[in-house]
């Protein structure tokens, strides 16, 4: 299940951006019409916080100091695509069904022992989000190939999706929040992303001598 959960931050971080533009205050952003309240973007900045800095932790050694604005960047993707990749499946008319990628009491359970003193509704949510999109482009990439899903093949089906499901922001209003820095073509132009927070050099500053802002936490 850890396994499973540190691939979340891994996949996010491989997707790209396709749009920017101007959106309402209260929003992060907005997908063909579907608001992105900022709120949801915060639990789920947390909750990637979260799993990010386990991930750090599992690999051994000192914790880095982890960027707010990388993470609010990843987590800010992780929501419009979701919404893109729903969208998508809706047009391809693909068998894709919630029980697919819900987490279930048992993984709920697993999740509160790993991270006690962490939000588990919103570490469920965000990793549903992305459990979402993977099923999705699983399914996807089986329509486009004629390929059956299988172990043997699954990754290679996942990143074909994953890849057809960015090419869709193209075909998508999207619309991203201006602070978070995001050209039109997915690359940072400004390091921006919290308002209050400079940026920080992860291979140099130990986590231990920034303040709480910059922990990413």
């Amino acid at each position: 299940m850890l396994t499973r959960v540190r691939a979340v931050v891994l996949a996010v971080a491989g997707l790209s951006l396709a749009a920017c533009g101007n959106v309402h205050p209260g929003s992060a952003a907005v997908v063909d019409g579907k608001t992105i309240s900022m709120k949801t973007l915060d639990e789920t900045a947390q909750a990637y916080c979260t799993l990010t800095l386990n991930a750090a932790q599992q690999q051994g050694g000192a914790v880095q100091a982890i960027s707010n604005a990388d993470i609010r960047r990843q987590a800010v993707v992780a929501l419009a695509t979701s919404v893109v990749a729903e969208d998508l499946a809706k047009r391809e008319d693909l068998d894709v069904r919630p029980s697919a990628w819900e987490v279930t009491p048992s993984m709920r359970d697993q999740l509160a022992k790993a991270f006690p003193n962490a939000n588990v509704d919103e570490l469920a949510r965000a990793i549903e989000e992305d459990n979402k999109v993977s099923v999705i482009a699983i399914a996807l990439a089986a329509k486009r190939t004629g390929q059956a899903p299988s172990e043997a093949n699954q990754q290679q089906l996942l990143q074909i999706g994953r890849d057809e499901i960015t090419k869709a922001f193209a075909d998508e209003d999207v619309k991203f929040a201006p602070r978070f820095g995001l050209s039109s073509s997915g690359q940072v132009r400004a390091d921006t992303g919290s308002i209050s927070v400079a940026p920080v050099d992860l291979e140099a500053t130990p986590a231990e001598e920034l303040p709480d802002t910059q922990r990413c936490s």
